[in-house]
């Protein structure tokens, strides 16, 4: 022990008083920081400055009219690159972007087709045909830029998808309005039909009687034409109203049934979306401790403040909604219909008795169809409170964070209480949200293709009932004509109506009982209340439902700071690499000492190297922290990593160099070249070849750098403490192995040495 702290005081000794070994070791301290802060800076925010990487876009779009309206797609796309800087767009006909593509003026080009707006046109067509964006890139003008253009290309590709999903549903919901106005308009014209078919129904027993009584001369001629005049303006209704709701309201319901379910897939996949911003929120808040940077907390409760007026906007739209169906089901609920119940000692006919049980029995499906719209009503009510919690949460959460805002830029930091109240509200407003999703996710889509059905089965049946009493009302008419002149007919021509008055009273019953049927399974006032709204509003909603708001897990804020790890790993181990090549590793006792043993030399010596590494690591952490101004959450542990990081690096490369000279120069090398590719540096290990996945778990690099991520970016102390422990077992090993072999490896290495020497081309 004695010869080692010896050959330390000589070592630091000979640095002091001799100026240029001082300036050697100053150098050594001080190169290795230079390279990585020159290269933390090359590189510190390079995707902010892509506005320079120059992209041609060539619009040779004609554009198309699509049910009245003019649609240049190719335009609009042109309108918003004009205002978009993140690239440098260059707007040129086809023959310059092709020519400066290829003298390496651009790095890439788009065209936008002549028929690019026609074909988007064909997906409410049975033939459909894509639109194409023709993309072409220079890869060769450089290997990194294309990556930019890439990306630049799908977010033109989404903004078109926005732009067609708006411009196509605001038509159909346009068209949806329409049809719902010209069925509002004509309502009470298909309600008196109804309504004078079922008269009309009621009143043929009557009508029967009344010939009977004709017939055997219980009433005169001219009573009997009394009563047919009562009933025949109801037989003009009928026949008139008919015509004109089969001329006015054949509507275009199959082609916006087919246009919705051309677009409606789309709604579910962005609804999960939104769930998983729900879940990627609760990440976020869930790193949060009180340990973090205040501006860091601003920024995320930031994003929770957004996140939460958002919601609310969202949660008064359902609100609404829900506000339009209860109505509806009010409405229905209160429909008061009573029963007809004559009394026992009434006498009637059997087919009067027959329809009075009819009617009774409908009726009493009123009573049961009432019942469960109650029910219905009830959930309504349920899913509105549930609402109204989610809105009293959210107003919390968002008055507590903006507080909280407040107090952070005053210079107060976050408290546990404050964040365990928070992720308390949100995981609950997320769970009530979560179930409304779910529920919007599986039965909106499906209720929005029934209520369409219900549209044109309203089309469908209603009008062919109608053209049903049309082809019967001529056989009313003629009757009824024909009893015009009953005055003047014979006993025998009476007899003859009466035999022909079954069969037309038959057909009168089976129209109405249809048109009955019909009218007590669909809502029309339902119907049209659903489709008769803003159709702006609702194309704007199909196009983009779902904002989807971006939270990051241990954010970087700058690409810089990312890069930190990785350069300041690598400037220490050539640190230790530039030591062992200019600092020899022997030391020799003077003339008439004692030899020293070769673990004192290897101790001795080895305390100037990792000396000289702790500055080594000390400058470069402090030069990133204060010149650079990289990001660390935990600066103070970032230096005293870094120290680390070097001690274990000075360590192996002093073993090596110390057990095989020159050799172990080499094997440092070796070991760089290795670890630079092996160590997830710049590229997730995954995606580099299965040789380097194989052997990237047993490189020192690979710990140093995850290491000093997680005091940047974040602590997960179990990740940490790994990376410590595996790093102080190379560590350990190395210094096992220098104590223990040296005597062996230096005898064993001597002749190779010498050899060396007698050369003359090494030092």
């Amino acid at each position: 022990m004695k010869n080692i702290i010896k050959i330390i005081k000589k070592d630091f000794k000979n640095i002091i008083t001799n100026w240029i070994a001082l300036g050697i070791v100053l150098g050594l301290i001080a190169i290795p920081s230079l390279y990585s802060l020159v290269n933390i800076f090359a590189s510190w925010d390079p995707y902010s400055s892509t506005s320079g990487i120059k992209v041609a876009v060539v619009n040779e779009d004609k554009g198309t009219t699509f049910r009245d309206k003019d649609i240049n797609l190719g335009n609009e796309l042109v309108d918003k690159l004009k205002d978009n800087d993140k690239i440098g767009w260059e707007f040129v006909d086809k023959e310059t972007a092709d020519n400066g593509l290829l003298m390496e003026e651009y790095y890439a080009s788009i065209i936008i087709p002549e028929d690019f707006s026609q074909k988007t046109t064909t997906l409410v067509e049975k033939n459909v045909e894509k639109p194409k964006l023709i993309y072409t890139a220079n890869e060769k003008k450089n290997p990194i830029a294309p990556k930019f253009t890439d990306s630049a290309v799908k977010t033109v590709k989404s903004q078109l998808d926005e732009n067609i999903t708006k411009t196509i549903t605001g038509i159909i919901f346009r068209m949806c309005d329409e049809v719902g106005i010209d069925i509002e308009d004509n309502r009470t014209e298909l309600r008196r039909i109804m309504d004078a078919t079922y008269e009309l129904d009621e009143n043929m027993p009557k009508l029967g009687k009344l010939l009977d009584s004709t017939v055997n001369g219980t009433i005169s001629a001219t009573e009997l034409m009394t009563e047919i005049q009562k009933i025949l303006p109801f037989v003009e209704d009928v026949s008139n109203a008919g015509e004109s709701f089969i001329d006015d309201n054949l509507s275009e319901l199959d082609d916006i049934q087919s246009e919705l379910d051309e677009l409606s897939p789309d709604i579910k996949e962005k609804l999960v979306s939104a769930e998983e911003k729900l879940d990627s929120l609760n990440v976020t808040l869930g790193n949060l401790d009180d340990n973090i940077l205040p501006e860091t907390a601003k920024k995320t409760l930031l994003t929770v403040s957004d996140t939460v007026d958002a919601m609310q906007i969202t949660t008064q739209g359902v609100r609404d909604q829900l506000k339009k169906l209860s109505r509806v089901l009010n409405k229905i609920s209160k429909v008061d219909i009573p029963k007809i119940e004559i009394g026992n000692d009434v006498e009637i006919d059997d087919n009067l008795k027959d329809l009075l049980n009819q009617y009774n029995k409908q009726v009493e499906a009123l009573e049961s169809i009432q019942k469960n719209l109650k029910e219905m009503s009830k959930i309504v009510t349920m899913i509105n409170n549930r609402l109204d919690t989610i809105d009293e949460k959210l107003a919390t959460i968002s008055e507590r964070v903006k507080d909280k805002i407040n107090d952070l830029d005053n210079g107060e930091k976050l408290d546990i209480q404050f964040l365990t109240d928070i992720k308390a509200l949100v995981n609950d407003v997320h769970g009530l949200v979560a179930d409304i999703i779910d529920d919007y996710s599986t039965d909106i889509v499906k209720d929005i293709n029934s209520e369409i059905d219900l549209i044109r089965n309203i089309g469908d049946n209603g009008l062919t009932l109608i053209g049903q009493s049309k082809a019967i009302l001529p056989e009313i008419d003629n009757l009824l004509n024909t009893f015009m002149d009953i005055s003047n007919r014979t006993h025998d021509q009476l007899e003859d109506l009466q035999n022909d008055f079954p069969d037309l009273q038959d057909k009168v019953h089976k129209l109405a009982a249809k048109i009955k049927e019909f009218d007590d399974k669909e809502d029309i006032d339902e119907v049209l209340e659903l489709i008769t709204n803003d159709w702006q509003t609702q194309s704007d909603f199909m196009a983009n439902p779902v904002e989807i708001e971006d939270n990051r897990l241990f954010p970087w804020p700058n690409y810089g700071s990312t890069a930190t790890p990785f350069y300041t790993v690598l400037c220490l181990w050539i640190g230790g690499y530039m030591l062992s090549m200019l600092l020899g590793t022997e030391v020799h006792a003077h003339e008439g000492e004692e030899e020293y043993k070769h673990h004192e030399v290897y101790f001795g010596r080895m305390a100037l190297f990792v000396v000289i590494g702790v500055f080594q690591a000390i400058v470069a952490s402090l030069g990133a922290l204060y010149i650079l101004k990289v990001y660390a959450v935990h600066p103070a542990m970032l230096v005293f990593y870094s120290v680390f990081i070097s001690v274990v690096f000075m360590t192996i490369i002093y073993t090596a160099v110390s057990l095989f000279g020159h050799g172990g120069i080499v094997i440092g090398i070796v070991l760089l070249v290795i670890q630079v590719a092996a160590s997830s540096a710049n590229f997730p290990i995954e995606v580099n070849p299965r040789m380097f996945q194989i052997i990237s778990p047993f490189l020192p690099f690979t710990y140093a750098i995850n290491g000093m991520r997680q005091v940047m970016a974040g602590v997960v102390y179990s990740i940490l403490f790994k990376d410590i422990a595996i790093l102080s077992i190379y560590m350990l090993a190395s210094v096992i192995m220098g104590v223990t072999c040296k005597k062996a490896s230096n005898r064993l290495i001597k002749p190779f040495v010498d050899k060396l020497k007698e050369s003359k081309l090494v030092i």
